[in-house]
């Protein structure tokens, strides 16, 4: 990506991601507990490339994805050029999303 100069919204982003990818990766479900994700959140973090990653920091601009929205998965999965903007107009709590679903600590626990 060149020379690109993160801000620090942007940072917390990356670090983020990559963190939650990692943790993924190590244990799917300490990760879904700790980070309070949908199987299918995971599943897309999980698959994420550092240059993935990247591209969506860089696209998704000075919005803050942290804690996780509940329109995450539907935010980045549209072209990534659009993303930082419909993350600009659909703040996280006016966030329209699918109902809940029960996460992977929640079926644990409730064994």
């Amino acid at each position: 990506m060149g020379n690109v100069q993160f801000s620090d919204v942007q940072l917390i982003n990356l670090s983020m991601l990559i963190t939650i990818r990692d943790n993924i990766k190590h244990d799917l479900v300490s990760a879904c507990c700790e980070f309070g994700l949908r199987a299918d959140q995971a599943s897309f973090f999980g698959d994420l490339s550092i240059n993935q990653i990247l591209v969506i920091v860089a696209n998704v601009g000075q919005e803050c994805l942290f804690p996780p929205r509940q329109d995450i998965l539907s935010l980045l999965k549209l072209p990534l050029p659009l993303s930082g903007l419909i993350t600009s107009v659909h703040p996280p709590h006016k966030a329209v999303s699918s109902p809940p679903q029960e996460s992977f600590c929640q079926r644990t626990q409730s064994r």
